[in-house]
């Protein structure tokens, strides 16, 4: 018996590594997944650096914006408050410090199977923190009391005819009244409708002046003239002498003393240059004889710088109606409490201009229109809740195509004249009130 030996049959074993064509293939997608996921980390990165000056930007805006109607919601808040007979309080914002924080992260993961195709994936953060903090200052003391209750000097008025404000919107909220004394006529014409005979009179003397402006023809400025002292020599005077006396002249002048006579002995003639009180005419000061501006200098000198010498003269632009008197201006206090009081208690009514008057521009009822709601309307440019009840100024009308509204622009005055009033608050020595968010 013959035995064999049969060999089983040979089978192929499976071939573990990829055709040449697939590892090229696989490694090419590999590749362009990681340079994809790069790209967009560069991407985050650069899109968070954008982002920080855009956000500060807004928040500069936005501050700005929010500390303008803090000062102006203050101003009707204490209007409110005069309105309901109480005493005026105001706080001012002396500082904003915010501090921003700009964060992003990003990374890529890498997730092995097998078998099976690997994963890629890209994981993006970012975040924006702001930590804003407001210091306020309560406004009070001897010296913001006194500046509040003092009544405005003549270069606060000057200051606002040079800058194109509305003589009637200057007059009508700045002034207290005119006192008439020249012309054949002598009496004071208060601007409170309380009064109503002396308020009608002291209306058409502002539109009169207003109409004025409008033609161009009304000058508030100061008197400038030249001022001649006469200082006597002698034999025994030097130049030193002269040079003591003339200082003590020209400082006894400025303390408001009149020079007396002159000896007949030898004298030299000295003259300056003086820029003296502000008139309001419808002339030329500067036309006149020097020696008849020094007069009208020395009579405004005779009353407190509130008091603006006028003199409409009869053979002027706008004679017909002549005035010779003085603009009496009021405190910062006093104006607020005419305001409160056009909201209710003591209401403006219509007064028309005088038969020889110009035409005017402008000529509201109220100095500046507050209104007195239950609710906030829509149309408040500016708004205040006070005891109950919403006091506001309306938006200017878009239908309304004046170049300055009338009442917008007298609360913007307003707020002008506040500032003026108002110290450097960061340098007011009383408790402030740090906020932080």
């Amino acid at each position: 018996m013959v035995f064999r030996q049969v060999s089983p049959p040979s089978r192929s074993a499976p071939s573990v590594v990829p055709p040449r064509a697939d590892v090229s293939c696989n490694g090419l997608r590999s590749f362009r997944r990681y340079c994809s996921a790069a790209a967009l980390l560069i991407l985050c990165v650069m899109s968070v650096g954008c982002l920080s000056p855009i956000a500060l930007h807004q928040a500069v805006l936005e501050y700005d914006r929010a500390v303008g109607r803090v000062e102006a919601e203050m101003l009707l808040l204490n209007i409110a408050r005069s309105r309901h007979f109480l005493p005026q309080h105001f706080t001012g914002v002396s500082s904003v410090a915010a501090t921003f924080e700009f964060q992003a992260n990003a990374g890529l993961t890498k997730t092995f199977a097998l078998p099976g195709p690997d994963s890629l994936g890209l994981t993006l953060g970012g975040s924006i923190a702001e930590r804003p903090t407001m210091t306020i200052v309560p406004i009070q003391g001897e010296e913001f009391t006194s500046r509040i209750l003092t009544p405005f000097d003549e270069s606060r008025v000057t200051f606002m005819f040079q800058q194109g404000v509305e003589p009637a919107i200057i007059l009508r909220l700045m002034a207290s009244g005119i006192q008439a004394s020249g012309y054949g006529e002598s009496a004071f014409y208060r601007n409170m409708p309380y009064f109503e005979d002396e308020y009608r009179e002291f209306r058409r003397r502002v539109m009169h002046l207003s109409a004025l402006n409008l033609e161009r023809e009304l000058q508030v400025t100061p008197l400038i003239f030249e001022q001649s002292v006469s200082l006597p020599l002698s034999a025994r005077s030097g130049s030193g002498d002269l040079v003591r006396g003339l200082d003590k002249i020209l400082d006894a002048m400025e303390r408001g003393y009149a020079i007396g006579g002159v000896s007949d002995e030898p004298s030299i003639t000295v003259r300056r240059r003086v820029t003296g009180r502000t008139v309001i005419t419808n002339y030329d000061p500067m036309q006149l004889p020097n020696e008849e501006r020094r007069l009208l200098h020395e009579e405004a000198q005779r009353y407190p710088r509130n008091y603006i010498l006028i003199d409409i003269r009869p053979d002027g632009p706008g004679g017909e109606y002549p005035l010779h008197g003085f603009l009496v201006i009021r405190s910062f206090n006093k104006i607020m409490r005419f305001l409160a009081n056009g909201i209710a208690a003591d209401r403006e009514f219509p007064v028309n201009p005088d038969d020889r008057t110009g035409e005017v521009a402008l000529n509201p009822v109220q100095t500046m229109n507050i209104v007195e709601t239950d609710s906030r309307p829509d149309d408040a440019a500016f708004a205040v809740k006070f005891e109950n009840r919403w006091y506001s100024i309306a938006k200017a009308s878009r239908e309304d195509r004046t170049l300055d509204p009338w009442n917008l622009g007298t609360f913007r005055v307003l707020a002008q004249l506040y500032q003026m009033t108002v110290t450097d608050i960061s340098k007011t020595p009383t408790p402030a009130i740090t906020i932080a968010k």
